[in-house]
């Protein structure tokens, strides 16, 4: 295992990393049988798939707002922006394995100190987060002591056709002055740096995009540069 900078340990030890990953979302946890979601946060119909929540739910059930962080005295809401269709895997377990495979393949393995627990709202009901095993864990295409591309994948839906995964990705920053933390970069950078990689190594392949509009621009909350789009990804074998 690669070694920690002298200054990351430090850093881990003295603050325990409570400052370097976004902030921990308000409100106690709560039983996800009790979610409801608005009308307005879904966006349906989408062909091979159904319907699909707009927004990455926290542990309080709330839609993520990037945790906290704020662009401009807005709040700064955070979309899906990934679909994941496996037409291959045969059971969940098999899909979430082969989500798995293809995330390493990619260079976006798990990687900790990262904020977990979310959920994404997939034909009428929540599915946890994948990477689903550990405290902290995100997908990540580097360590969390640097800039990099991470999210999580919410699934795996039985569908028709196979097996559905949702996805929430960002690029972040790491700023270790005037106190380390982790701050927002681009939706949009990460979601097609995803997308490039798994077509170009796994079987994984960017098929398209499907505009969920689920872009935001008003007084009090952002998307930031997001467009609205999520990147479809189809395997077929």
């Amino acid at each position: 295992m690669k070694k920690q900078p002298w200054w990351a340990v430090l850093v881990v030890s003295a603050l325990g990393f409570t400052a370097c990953a976004p902030a921990n979302e308000t409100g106690p946890q709560r039983d996800p049988a009790a979610y409801q979601i608005a009308p307005a946060d879904v966006f349906r119909g989408v062909p091979e798939v159904g319907d699909i929540g707009m927004w990455m739910i926290t542990k309080s059930l709330e839609n993520a707002t990037w945790l906290g962080e704020s662009l401009g005295g807005r709040t700064l809401r955070e979309p899906i922006n990934v679909i994941v269709l496996d037409r291959a895997a045969k059971t969940p377990e098999e899909a979430t394995s082969r989500l798995l495979d293809a995330m390493e393949k990619a260079g976006y393995g798990p990687k900790n100190m990262h904020s977990d627990g979310y959920s994404g709202w997939i034909n009428g009901r929540l599915y946890t987060q994948q990477p689903a095993n550990g405290k902290g864990l995100a997908f990540s295409d580097a360590p969390w002591y640097r800039s990099n591309n991470h999210g999580r994948m919410f699934g795996p839906a039985k569908v028709a056709g196979g097996f559905v995964f949702t996805g929430a990705f960002s690029r972040e920053d790491f700023k270790l002055l005037p106190k380390p933390r982790h701050t927002y970069n681009s939706f949009v950078t990460t979601r097609e740096d995803l997308a490039e990689q798994l077509t170009a190594k796994t079987s994984f392949k960017r098929a398209g995009y499907v505009d969920l509009k689920n872009m935001l621009d008003t007084a009090a909350e952002t998307t930031a540069n997001h467009d609205g789009k999520a990147v479809l990804l189809v395997a077929e074998q």
